[in-house]
């Protein structure tokens, strides 16, 4: 056996790293497994993340990978479109270096990819292509298609959807403005990031990446040298974050906003969370505490996107209208990480019953759909 150790992390992503250093700060010596030859690459994501990141964090977050700051957004549906406007409401990083610097000291071994995960008696023996490890706690904070979570049989409902992404060379109209295209309102969409140095960032999560982004940017004349291209797997849905001794935590654990499908605060904020349960001995306190901080969130939010992809062009342009005439009361309430308290204002605001009704009808003509939407109301 190549090298033992007490807590073994799978994954040296920014929710791995971040956890690593929330253990060093407890006194806690874990090793990082990553099957990459350095932290940072590839990049598969976006790169847009609320002040959340760099504000609420339990260690302070440099703020150097910070590139451009996001002052509000132009969406856009089927013809029709709104501004939503919120100075500093967001922050387009530099992802290879933010993941750098969270990573910094930790104990990573690097080109050590998972095969396998199996519990024995006191712990779990890991085989990698790079040797077998020991451990007597694992935590799977290695993406979307977690080998932790597949080996060691954590229950999931999760759903991928692919991404896809180009850094363009060219000058946006706005430098602080993103454009967001919706596909499907409030679920698929295509997008814009301003990096704030004459390169933007083209993307789209949908059924078909690379066509719709071909399409985009035909459609809206973006033209400019294509100097990178990302893609990734979005995980949407839930899962089961505690098995016995091993944990789940990031993208692994589907910890994903459902409607922006960002990850990089749920993961973080997650992450504290089940720092606090490894301190604390008690591993179980991670699955109740993060339900009692983010599960009805994910809940409702995911009640909606089942609802939207479900749903009609015609009932789809009639939702959008209606939170197009409500932008006023976004840009005062909306919350980057949060999304159920708009939409609860929404919901309860009596001039949405006609727009609820046309939603309803649309609902009717499908009672599948009705009794699978009621089983996934947040209990």
């Amino acid at each position: 056996m190549k090298k033992s150790t007490k807590i073994i992390i799978v994954g040296a992503g920014p929710i791995g790293c971040y956890l690593g250093q929330l253990l060093v700060q407890m006194g806690f010596d874990p090793l990082l497994l990553e099957e990459h030859s350095e932290v940072g690459k590839p990049v598969q994501c976006a790169g847009i993340v609320g002040r959340g990141v760099f504000e609420e964090m339990r260690i302070p977050i440099s703020k150097k990978p910070i590139l451009n700051e996001i002052a509000g957004a132009n969406v856009a549906f089927n013809g029709s479109s709104f501004v939503l406007n919120r100075s500093k409401v967001a922050y387009i990083i530099d992802r290879e270096m933010f993941d750098k610097e969270l990573s910094s000291s930790l104990n990573i071994e690097f080109n050590t990819q998972l095969i396998e995960a199996h519990p024995i008696k006191d712990g779990y023996i890991l085989k990698t292509n790079n040797g077998e490890y020991f451990a007597n706690l694992v935590i799977g904070a290695d993406g979307p298609n977690s080998k932790v979570r597949k080996s060691l049989n954590f229950v999931s409902d999760m759903k991928l959807y692919r991404g896809y992404q180009y850094r363009v060379k060219m000058t946006p109209k706005q430098q602080d403005f993103v454009d967001v295209h919706y596909v499907k309102p409030f679920s698929l969409f295509t997008w814009v990031i301003p990096e704030g140095n004459g390169t933007v960032r083209v993307g789209t999560i949908c059924n078909n990446p690379y066509q719709e982004l071909a399409d985009f940017m035909e459609k809206t004349g973006i033209s400019g040298e294509i100097v990178e291209k990302n893609a990734g797997a979005i995980p949407i849905g839930t899962c089961q974050l505690v098995r016995d001794n091993a944990a789940l935590v990031g993208d692994a654990a589907c910890q994903v906003k459902p409607i922006t499908s960002g990850g990089i605060y749920y993961g973080m904020k997650s992450a504290e969370l089940l720092a606090d349960a490894i301190k604390e001995g008690d591993l179980a306190s991670y699955q109740k505490r993060w339900s009692e901080e983010f599960e009805q969130e994910i809940r409702v939010c995911l009640l909606v996107r089942y609802i939207m992809e479900n749903m009609g062009d015609d009932v789809l342009l009639k939702i959008f209208s209606y939170v197009k005439d409500n932008a006023n009361l976004i840009e005062k309430i909306g919350d980057f990480e949060n999304h159920s308290s708009v939409l609860w204002s929404l919901v309860l605001n009596p001039r949405t019953y006609p727009t609820i009704g046309s939603l309803l009808m649309g609902m009717a003509k499908n009672p599948k759909f009705i009794l699978r939407s009621l089983l996934r109301l947040p209990r």
